[in-house]
């Protein structure tokens, strides 16, 4: 009676299905191989794939075969805006990226190209934005109470396209309380502590790439007065902020450049430093915007970037197409 049951079970089975009773089995091991890596996390050795017998760069080659093609225009990928809120704590998914707009589909990663195993998965997706104009998006943020910490999502640290990132937006808003009666001397001298607070965040998220190619501050400037009143600051205002970027941040920007190797002359003549610089907006909450552009080439970097949009609250809005960011499935907060 056994028999019959089991031999009447495989029967249905293959007449519910395309293929053999067989190639059902493979099938459905093969995912049920994949939910597993992703629900208990494992090492991405735990499943075996016949390419992994290969050596790395066999693999690789093998890759070179089955990516898209890039000849000249490196595909533009965008990660997700990284909030300064996105905290410790918190299961966010480290592997989203999005696609420029003007990505073809031709040149867009194969979906089923990441199911193969999780190692390949992760080989390929390195192999991918190695040869990608890859934007790292973050948020770098003050308080009121502590002008001199900006804060960022320690997630971006743990992102796995981080070392190949060639582009970095950064958006900061920056908080500031003073006195009607300040001298300048000593208002300068606060300019320069919260400058030199904001490099030291942006040498900790820099510091695990390889050198980069440009770097955009769109910076918020969220002044008040100690009694609430909103501080607008004056183009006069601007120009010595302005001059305190120059005097003090200048240089370790220009240091972390990517050097171009498609001249001889060092440094680069197309490399610099830019600035846009916008007062009050009226009807806003800010108090003054300034973008600074750090660049490998600058003339195309600021003729590139689209003019940005302040909404009422004095943010910025942003243009880019980005992914939006979301939690580990099935992990709880």
């Amino acid at each position: 009676m056994a028999m019959v049951q089991r031999w009447s079970e495989n029967k249905k089975l293959s007449i519910t299905s395309n293929g053999s009773f067989e190639e059902l089995y493979a099938s459905r091991q093969s995912q049920l191989f994949r939910d597993l890596e992703v629900l208990l996390e494992l090492k991405p050795s735990t499943f075996s794939s016949s390419l992994l017998a290969l050596p790395r760069e066999i693999r690789d080659r093998v890759f070179d075969y089955v990516l898209p093609d890039i000849v000249e225009i490196r595909p533009e990928l965008h990660t997700c805006l990284w909030g300064a809120d996105m905290v410790h704590g918190e299961p966010w998914r480290h592997d989203i990226f999005g696609y420029g707009s003007s990505v073809a589909n031709e040149r867009r990663l194969q979906p089923k190209l990441l199911l193969i195993n999780k190692q390949i998965r992760e080989e390929l997706l390195q192999n991918y934005f190695r040869r990608s104009k890859l934007t790292l998006h973050a948020e770098l943020r003050n308080t009121r109470l502590n002008n001199n910490l900006f804060e960022f999502s320690p997630h971006i640290l743990q992102l796995p396209m981080l070392k190949h990132v060639t582009h970095i937006r950064f958006y900061v808003e920056w908080n500031y309380g003073t006195a009607k009666d300040i001298a300048k001397e000593a208002q300068l001298k606060d300019q320069v502590r919260m400058t030199s607070s904001l490099l030291e965040a942006v040498d900790i998220i820099i510091a695990p790439l390889q050198p980069i190619e440009t770097v955009e501050l769109s910076i918020l400037f969220f002044w008040k007065y100690r009694s609430g009143k909103m501080y607008s600051l004056s183009m006069e205002d601007m120009f010595a902020l302005e001059d305190v970027f120059k005097r003090y941040a200048e240089q370790r920007w220009l240091q972390i450049l990517r050097k171009n190797k498609s001249t001889v002359t060092s440094p680069n003549p197309s490399v610099g430093v830019g600035y846009k610089l916008s007062s009050e907006k009226k009807g806003t909450e800010q108090s003054g915007g300034m973008e600074i552009f750090v660049s490998q080439d600058l003339d195309l970097a600021m003729t590139t970037r689209r003019e940005s949009n302040v909404d009422f609250y004095g943010h910025y809005g942003i243009s880019d197409p980005l992914p939006q960011p979301c939690y580990r499935h099935g992990v709880m907060i």
